[in-house]
């Protein structure tokens, strides 16, 4: 698919928030967002674009690479029906914004909940606008201690800012992912986060309301999830159309999205 940006956004925005939890084996069925607000889960345990990434941030818990059979864009494993919006409707358009999480699959997975808003809560990591973006970018990192909520800006916004903060360390820990560029109306929206080998890898999307706003920003999704035996990595794989999704390890830096 061409992937350009959404220069054409549409009018008065709205974010959404959701319950979600679950996971499945990636190549099973599996299926996206809200603004400032907090959904929770609970189930039965079962950058500028110039050529150049940011570095890892020090002392995240993972290589900061993707595992080696999974691409950075790739295509969902489950069928994605897009509904049409209805220009009559005038609250969402007709259409459930999370549409692209619709058939995800949503467990086992461990406990979570999460706060998605507008920007980043990084006050020097994460995504970054600037004149030279070019690209789609994507950003994940991993907050596992204590001293990491000294990384987040306490002006950011509420939502995932009060979730980090407000963390128990010792049997949680929170994987922060960010998107951009375009309508802050669409937002990153987790629908599981699966126990590894070595971490987590947490499954989700787009939001996708037809009405949106017409700015031009990054979005934050942070997901507070208990903590498994072992976490030295995770993996976020977010479906951000019916034929793509995108990968992103924690600790890769700011990842800009090729085009196809």
């Amino acid at each position: 698919m061409a992937r350009t940006r959404r220069d054409a956004l549409r009018l008065a925005g709205v974010s959404v928030a959701t319950l979600a939890a679950g996971c499945l084996d990636d190549t099973a069925d599996e299926p996206a967002g809200t603004t400032g607000d907090r959904t929770e889960t609970t189930t039965d345990p079962g950058t500028p674009t110039d050529g150049t990434e940011k570095p890892p941030e020090p002392g995240t818990p993972t290589d900061g690479e993707l595992p080696s059979d999974l691409a950075r864009v790739d295509e969902p494993p489950y069928e994605i029906s897009v509904p049409q919006c209805d220009e009559t409707d005038s609250d969402e358009g007709g259409r459930d914004p999370l549409y692209l999480c619709a058939d995800m699959a949503s467990e086992p997975s461990l406990s979570f909940e999460q706060a998605s808003a507008r920007g980043s809560v990084f006050p020097d990591a994460g995504l970054e606008n600037t004149k030279d973006n070019a690209n789609e970018q994507v950003f994940a990192t991993l907050l596992t201690e204590d001293s990491d909520r000294t990384r987040v800006d306490g002006d950011a916004d509420d939502g995932p800012v009060e979730l980090i903060e407000g963390t128990e360390f010792d049997t949680h820990a929170v994987l922060v992912v960010e998107t951009g560029w375009g309508s802050g109306s669409v937002v990153p929206h987790i629908k599981r986060v699966e126990a590894t080998d070595d971490g987590v890898r947490a499954f989700g999307c787009h939001s996708d309301p037809c009405i949106q706003t017409d700015d031009y920003t990054s979005r934050t999704v942070a997901v507070r999830f208990e903590r498994p035996e072992t976490l030295s990595a995770a993996v976020a794989s977010l479906t951000v159309a019916s034929d793509e999704r995108w990968n992103v390890a924690a600790g890769e830096g700011v990842v800009s999205i090729p085009d196809s």
